[in-house]
C-alpha cells in the first residue's frame, strides 16, 4: 500500500515538473521536428526534405519553399510568405521565421492572444 502510494506521488511530482518547466513535447512530421509548450512550438524544418511538414498546436505547418530571405508556408492550408525575422497572424496562430540557412529553416509558432 505504501510503496503504490509512493509511485503515484513521485508521478505526480514528475508531472508537475515538466508542467511548470513548459516544455510539454517533442513532435516530429515528415521532414520536420518541434519542441513544444502549452501554446508555442519551435518547428525546424529540413530543407532537404521536399513538402516538409509537420503538426503543431492542432495545426497542419508545411515547408512550399524558400530562399535565403523569404520562406512560403502552407498553414492550416492558409499559403503565406515570410521575409526572415518577420512574422504574420494566420488564423489561430502567429508564425515567424527566425534562422534560413542552407540545410534548415527554423520557424516559432504561437497561439495567438485570446484563442
Amino acid at each position: 500500500m505504501v510503496a503504490r502510494r509512493t509511485g503515484r506521488q513521485l508521478a505526480a511530482v514528475a508531472l508537475a515538473a515538466v508542467l511548470a518547466s513548459g516544455s510539454l513535447a517533442g513532435c516530429s512530421g515528415e521532414g520536420a521536428t518541434a519542441t513544444c509548450s502549452t501554446s508555442t512550438c519551435t518547428i525546424t524544418f529540413d530543407r532537404s526534405v521536399n513538402n516538409a511538414k509537420i503538426s503543431i498546436l492542432g495545426v497542419e505547418v508545411q515547408l512550399v519553399s524558400a530562399d535565403a530571405d523569404t520562406v512560403t508556408l502552407k498553414v492550416a492550408g492558409n499559403q503565406v510568405s515570410i521575409n526572415r525575422g518577420d512574422g504574420v497572424k494566420v488564423g489561430d496562430l502567429s508564425v515567424k521565421v527566425t534562422s534560413v540557412t542552407d540545410s534548415q529553416i527554423v520557424v516559432e509558432a504561437s497561439r495567438n492572444a485570446g484563442n
